[in-house]
């Protein structure tokens, strides 16, 4: 898919360039699409990091961090469940899938974090954000989370009742 975006983002510029004899037209265009790639590939997602307190989303140049006393719900998602996600602000197949989309079937905003639209695992958290990752292992990702999150609970508990 990202080689078909970049093939019609060329032929756009390459067409403006023709028509427009190389104007101002042309010029903002390829100068708003380079900027709107370059702020893509900075946002790919790279790994998803899990340790006792959060989980991080890492990207090339951001990084999403959960607490992980704050999910509420981990769960697999089918590529069926989200055809109602719609982009907002955000790539849809330029070296993968994320920022911003919108859920038109909840009303609702969802962060996606992924490199395809296959192995999906959504994680909501108490303040019913929803970010959509994915993984080669969605199984395993869940169950890891799952694991981290009790003992996490534990170590809060346990903090909690120390301090009573």
């Amino acid at each position: 898919m990202s080689i078909g975006v970049l093939a019609l983002i060329v032929t756009v510029v390459f067409a403006l360039y023709l028509l427009y004899d190389g104007g101002y037209i042309s010029a903002w265009f390829l100068s708003i699409t380079v900027a709107v790639i370059a702020l893509c590939v900075l946002s790919i997602p790279r790994q998803i990091h899990i340790d006792e307190a959060r989980i991080e989303i890492h990207c090339i140049l951001e990084l999403t961090e959960i607490e992980l006393i704050d999910v509420v719900s981990v769960e697999r998602v089918e590529r069926q469940q989200i055809k109602w996600l719609k982009p907002m602000l955000a790539s849809f197949g330029l070296f993968g899938y994320y920022g911003i989309y919108f859920d038109f079937r909840r009303l609702d905003w969802v962060h996606v974090y992924a490199s395809q639209w296959e192995n999906l695992v959504m994680i909501t958290d108490k303040y019913e954000q929803q970010f959509l990752v994915s993984s080669d292992e969605p199984e395993r990702l869940i169950s890891t989370i799952e694991s981290a999150r009790a003992k996490a609970l534990t170590v809060l508990s346990l903090s909690q009742n120390k301090g009573e």
